[in-house]
């Protein structure tokens, strides 16, 4: 076994958002909530009491998935004031639009992670 057998395994924080960042929360959930709401129930599908993700939602409409907190879609100040032990990004989750993960990305990067390291 030329790399060995020992590995590694990571938990994640009892608390793990998946994260959206945007200047609107409220458009966003209304323009894109249908994206997070298909990446969740896709989730789901393959989920049982035996194969579990840190991440599980039981939302069957975007209202409930947004009501849950398992996604998030926040803007960079509600980011930071989390005060959350990881940040997970999924930028095209469920199919979400390439110029709306790269906002979102560009907004974590350029408004979030200063203050973190601050």
């Amino acid at each position: 076994m030329e790399y060995g057998t020992e590995g590694w395994t990571m938990m994640p924080a009892a608390e793990t958002p998946l994260l959206h960042i945007t200047e609107d929360p409220d458009r966003a959930w209304a323009e894109h909530g249908h994206h997070l709401l298909y990446e969740a129930r896709t989730y789901a599908s393959w989920q049982s009491g035996d194969i579990r993700s840190a991440v599980k939602s039981a939302a069957t409409t975007v209202e409930e998935l947004r009501a849950e907190g398992v996604y998030r879609m926040v803007t960079p100040e509600e980011c930071v004031a989390q005060g959350l032990d990881s940040y997970v990004l999924h930028p095209l989750s469920g199919g979400m639009p390439v110029e709306e993960g790269w906002r979102s990305l560009r907004l974590f990067g350029e408004r979030v992670v200063p203050e973190l390291s601050a």
